[in-house]
């Protein structure tokens, strides 16, 4: 590379000093890759944006790359720079919401400490209230779709399940309950299920506070444990012949 000398040979000494502090400090601050990584980052977020508003407003079977690009406002060889086909756009999608769920919820970081019931449900109703979209693309679009997109909810709610009964086995410390894992752990997936139920009104507009109290009504958490404790203690309702005692006659 020339020196400013070489380049310019009639600059005084002064001058070529201060040429070469400008064009140091000019290239110090200078740092393309940052720049296209920003620019990447912020480009799929603006994708992923529309893939949500794209697969909630027209469907998963009707959306479409040239849909997506459209609804980006970019053209559809941009949209194959981020996602190979629709299928990738919908679980790149879903991995999102997901995240941003589990975000709100408090259960995004493994080693963080265990939110309350309570506010565990508090936080699942207002993610439905705040994003409905998010919430329908979650819990009754991806429902629909065999695939990644739908293996991806099925690990959700089982997280979900799990973190909502580890809330309720942390506050019925000594009662024993923790001794049926199984029952819990299909305890955990009827409360997401009710959970889901309850916030789907809030994926239409209805009233954040009314949900609230009517969920609270549903899931009481000295109502649930109470429940599970009777369960634990009192024979299945279904078995085998053998459990009747009547040799499977």
């Amino acid at each position: 590379m020339k020196s400013e000398r070489q380049l310019a040979p009639w600059l005084s000494q002064p001058a070529i000093h201060t040429v070469g502090r400008l064009t140091g400090r000019r290239s110090g601050r200078r740092d393309p890759d940052r720049k296209r990584r920003m620019h990447r980052d912020a480009r799929r977020e603006q994708l992923l944006e529309a893939c949500l508003l794209a697969f909630t407003g027209r469907g998963l079977e009707m959306t479409t790359m040239d849909t997506i690009a459209a609804q980006a406002g970019v053209s559809k060889p941009l949209v194959y720079r981020h996602f190979h086909n629709r299928y990738e756009a919908l679980l790149a999608v879903v991995e999102q919401q997901s995240q941003r769920l589990l975000e709100s919820m408090a259960l995004a970081e493994a080693d963080s400490n265990l939110p309350s019931f309570e506010f565990l449900l508090d936080q699942f109703l207002r993610f439905a209230s705040d994003s409905p979209a998010g919430f329908r693309l979650l819990f009754q679009l991806v429902d629909a779709n065999p695939g990644a997109a739908r293996r991806r909810l099925e690990l959700l709610r089982e997280q979900l399940g799990k973190a909502l009964m580890a809330a309720l086995l942390q506050a019925a410390a000594g009662s024993g309950l923790g001794a049926d894992r199984d029952r819990a752990e299909w305890m955990g997936e009827l409360i997401v299920s009710i959970l889901e139920g309850v916030a789907g009104g809030l994926a239409k507009g209805e009233d954040l506070s009314q949900r609230s109290v009517a969920l609270r009504r549903l899931l009481r958490s000295d109502w649930v444990i109470s429940s599970l404790m009777d369960v634990r203690d009192q024979p299945r309702a279904l078995g085998t012949g053998a459990d009747r005692g009547d040799g499977g006659k």
